[in-house]
């Protein structure tokens, strides 16, 4: 097997932790990455398991997606350390803040666009330039998260579909650029994974009010996914994928249609049960 130099970054948990165990168990080299190195580290220690299976090995790396110096860095890291990078990911991301806009916590709408327009746009930088350089290319892989994929979110998530609608946009920038040039050496994808239900999500659907809160259960019930299922599928996507402008979509048309359909004949998937949260 032809071993790849994986960079994620938003890995130290949720979906993107579950990206770098699936991308490990494959025998791949994993680079990680979160605004603190105590979780980076702490990450690191979580993966030694995975890292076993496959025979990979996974290092990291502090990084704030929204300072395109430390962005950099984590390149110049990867390449440090295993050599050419083969694919980029861009996993980082403010989680759904549960609140209407007006009600957001001082800064929030700003760290949202800072972790989603503003973060792409400085992986995309960052990563066309690198993996353009290296005679093999590479691949660009940027997240749209749920709001990427038409599905219903929980109540009170207001500004992230306006955010995932600017990546959007910005990964189809990229694909025309690189069919303007001709260049197919760098390949450019997205992912909408649906609703993982990450740590993030989960402390989100905690702190809604009751009303809310019920809406959002009977909306999991129907449409959420353990990170691990969701993130094995897509990483096994990632490493098949050879086409420009390839749409990863874990939760298209086909899938929501089954569920929804599934749900109003009266099946109950459980999904919530692991996490100790009743869903009825």
């Amino acid at each position: 097997m032809d071993t790849k130099v994986v960079v994620i970054t938003g890995s130290t948990q949720g979906l993107g932790f579950g990206y770098a165990q699936a991308f490990l168990q494959r025998g791949h080299h994993v680079v990680i990455s979160g605004r603190r190195q105590s979780t980076v580290d702490d990450a690191i220690d979580r993966l030694e398991a995975d890292a076993v299976v496959g025979g990979g090995v996974a290092i990291g790396q502090a990084c704030d997606v929204a300072d395109l110096a430390q962005v950099q860095s984590l390149w110049d890291f990867a390449v440090r350390s295993f050599g050419p990078v083969d694919i980029w990911l861009h996993n980082a991301g403010e989680p759904c803040a549960g609140t209407p806009v007006a009600e957001t916590a001082d800064g929030g709408v700003a760290a949202m666009v800072r972790s989603d327009p503003v973060g792409s746009s400085h992986s995309a930088q960052v990563a066309v330039a690198g993996l353009a350089a290296q005679p093999r290319g590479g691949k660009l892989y940027l997240t749209l998260c749920g709001r990427g994929t038409g599905a219903h979110l929980p109540p009170l998530t207001t500004v992230h579909p306006a955010t995932a609608r600017a990546v959007r946009q910005l990964a189809a920038s990229l694909v025309e650029e690189r069919r303007q040039a001709k260049d197919d050496r760098v390949l450019i994808g997205t992912i909408s994974p649906g609703l993982s239900l990450t740590e993030g999500l989960l402390r989100g659907l905690r702190a809604l009010p009751p009303a809310e809160r019920t809406t959002a259960l009977r909306q999991l019930d129907v449409l959420g996914d353990h990170v691990s299922t969701t993130a094995k599928w897509i990483v096994d996507r990632i490493l098949a994928g050879r086409r420009q402008g390839e749409e990863i979509t874990w939760l298209g048309t086909g899938r929501r249609l089954r569920r929804r359909l599934a749900y109003w004949a009266g099946a109950r998937r459980g999904i919530l049960s692991r996490y100790g949260i009743d869903d009825g």
